[in-house]
């Protein structure tokens, strides 16, 4: 008898072990649901919703009566960092809104009024300088100077050479320095 219960104990004993290990087996298996090992499991993620940040180009389009454009292009303010496309707008309403993204964000406006890419060239002070079209206000001194020239250009710059446009303006500067 004394065997018998020896033996019966022993059996509990190795019973109790085996379902104890299956139990625990079965919880780790319900714990590592979704889990892969190895390589990365590859997900499909909604495409994030376009925001400002601080590299985010504001690019202001200004289009004149004239035919000519200007462009600037600024940073934001920090305050925009976050702002979607809707609170962009909101923020810019007179302006029209032609491209967002997180990298850039576009705008333009119609200006009811001529550009002021308007030039006359002419002599300062022995050098050909760029003014503002009918104003004395001087943009720019050039380094060429009048006596460089020949004797029909120095006449065109002492009466007056005008240039619309900036990069006819760069175009005509690069000539001269030719």
């Amino acid at each position: 008898m004394k065997l018998f219960r020896v033996c019966f104990v022993m059996l509990a004993g190795i019973a109790a072990a085996a379902m104890g290990g299956w139990l625990g087996y079965v919880r780790t298996l319900e714990g590592e649901k979704n889990v892969t090992y190895g390589s990365p499991a590859l997900t499909a993620e909604a495409p994030s919703k376009a925001a400002v940040n601080e590299n985010t180009v504001m690019e202001f389009v200004y289009n004149y009566n004239d035919g000519f454009s200007e462009v600037r292009e600024l940073l934001p303010q920090y305050y925009m960092y976050g702002w979607d496309r809707e609170a962009v707008e909101k923020a810019y309403d007179t302006w029209q809104m032609t491209k967002f993204s997180a990298d850039r964000i576009v705008f333009a406006k119609n200006m009811d009024c001529e550009s002021s890419q308007h030039y006359t060239l002419k002599e300062n002070n022995g050098y050909v300088a760029v003014y503002y079209k009918n104003s004395d206000v001087l943009k720019e001194m050039t380094s060429t100077p009048l006596a460089a020239l020949s004797e029909g250009d120095k006449k065109l710059f002492r009466q007056g050479v005008d240039i619309d446009g900036e990069v006819n303006l760069m175009r005509y500067l690069e000539g001269l320095e030719t």
